[in-house]
């Protein structure tokens, strides 16, 4: 992420990057795996988004929270900006698309007083093995293979989609090869699609609204079990039976009145979980279903986040001083030819974009400052694909006399290099910087910094 670049979305950064993909590649065969950030919490959107859609709010709709729709925007977007580079590098019609999403939408973050979303008229949503959190659209384009417009009920999973691309651009399995999805071919030419059942294992407790404990699930047909683990009297499993077909929403569990039917299906469960050596929970010797209260489970917490009341204080996009990107705790002022850091302590710090990239090379960087903060100092370079990491940096002894000290750092870069950034102290105080230079290992100066004619 370029710091220069104020108020930059995300969203908007990956399209770009994808479109650059794309622009290298348009000329062989490629694969983009491109995982949207804007569905997904933290919940961060365009403010002016924001507003227009707060707008637009029907209270009496469970979709009603203008962060989380801003936020869809951006990825329509970015989609869009997508499709738009194939249409221009003239490479749409030879490109499958596939469009899909890992699980059903969040119920249980609080942002703008509400859920981010609503998967009505589904039970449950993300991080639930009811079918909110695990049945979501799919959209596959093939240009004249796959129909536009058309539409397939087949349930499938994301483990399909390896078999399934290695069918649809007629690529060989390797020898020995087993997959443990299906391909999904025939329902994409408007076909059945024959397979015995699908699975989902989530033997995970997670504290969300709709929550069951660690189970897994079979769907065959139009019906649904759950086997919550050892859930039972003398620690035996317990059972959800749902026929989707007439209870899409999983109000009515039938396990009661259909025993050979769990029976039937509960042997498609185990026999998965053997051939997938999956690891399962153990039995709890002190758990009592007599003690347990049934009616607790699906009755989590909302969690607050976003744009709620007790949200934090949102991020501040900070602008340059003299070309200076100010972080952490700390400000900057330019006066009488100086370049001022009041640090609050903690981690305060400086970064400057070089006008042009430099050279892999041994540099030294020399500062000329005064401070009456604390503690060591340090100078990170950044090089070019690569953030500012402890591992790219060279620590350094300050003195917080209020004297004048210059100081030269030796720095290795193993890259080009396309930034610095200085960390003058980790404590409360001001430091006053009135010059700093970055040789090259001859000694030549490769950029210079002072503040006679800096912007204030």
């Amino acid at each position: 992420h370029d710091p220069m670049i104020p108020d930059e979305h995300l969203e908007d950064r990956m399209a770009k990057e994808a479109v650059r993909f794309l622009e290298q590649h348009a000329d062989e065969p490629f694969f983009l795996n491109y995982w949207m950030f804007s569905v997904h919490a933290p919940f961060d959107a365009k403010k002016e988004l924001i507003e227009e859609y707060r707008d637009r709010v029907d209270p009496n709709d469970p979709q009603r929270c203008p962060t989380y729709a801003a936020m869809i925007e951006s990825m329509d977007d970015a989609i869009g900006t997508l499709l738009d580079t194939l249409d221009r590098l003239e490479i749409a019609d030879e490109t499958i698309i596939v469009f899909a999403s890992d699980n059903g939408g969040n119920m249980y973050n609080e942002v703008d007083g509400t859920t981010a979303t609503s998967n009505a008229p589904l039970r449950g949503g993300k991080a639930t093995m009811y079918e909110g959190g695990v049945r979501g659209p799919a959209i596959v384009v093939q240009p004249g293979v796959v129909e536009a417009g058309s539409r397939s009920d087949a349930i499938i999973q994301s483990i399909d989609f390896y078999p399934t691309l290695l069918e649809m651009l007629s690529i060989d399995a390797q020898p020995n090869q087993m997959f443990d999805g299906v391909s999904i071919v025939p329902a994409l030419q408007g076909k059945p699609l024959q397979r015995e059942a699908i699975f989902t294992y989530f033997p995970h407790d997670p504290p969300v609204p709709n929550w069951i404990p660690p189970s897994v699930s079979v769907h065959q047909g139009e019906w649904k079990l759950i086997r919550i683990f050892h859930g039972g009297q003398n620690g035996s499993h317990r059972y959800k039976l749902f026929n989707l077909k007439n209870d899409l929403g999983e109000r009515t569990n039938l396990a009661a009145k259909h025993p050979e039917l769990v029976q039937q299906l509960d042997k498609l469960i185990e026999q998965h979980l053997v051939e997938t050596n999956a690891v399962r929970p153990l039995v709890n010797p002190r758990f009592d279903p007599a003690r347990y209260n049934l009616s607790a489970e699906g009755k989590g917490v909302l969690k607050r986040t976003g744009n709620t009341p007790k949200k934090t204080k949102p991020r501040v996009h900070r602008k340059p001083v003299a070309g200076w990107l100010p972080g952490g705790t700390c400000d900057l002022s330019v006066s009488n030819n100086v370049l001022r850091v009041e640090s609050t302590g903690g981690d305060p710090h400086l970064s400057f974009s070089l006008p042009e990239v430099v050279k892999a090379s041994p540099m030294t960087f020399t500062v000329e400052m005064q401070s009456n903060s604390s503690g060591s100092g340090q100078i990170f370079w950044k090089e070019i694909g690569l953030p500012y990491n402890a591992v790219r940096s060279q620590v350094f002894d300050v003195t917080h006399d209020g004297n004048v000290h210059t100081y030269s750092i030796q720095l290795s870069p193993k890259g080009p290099v396309q930034g610095v950034r200085i960390d003058p102290s980790n404590g409360e105080g001001q430091i006053q910087i009135q010059s700093m230079r970055l040789l090259d290992d001859s000694g030549v100066t490769i950029h210079e910094w002072t503040f006679a004619d800096a912007i204030r």
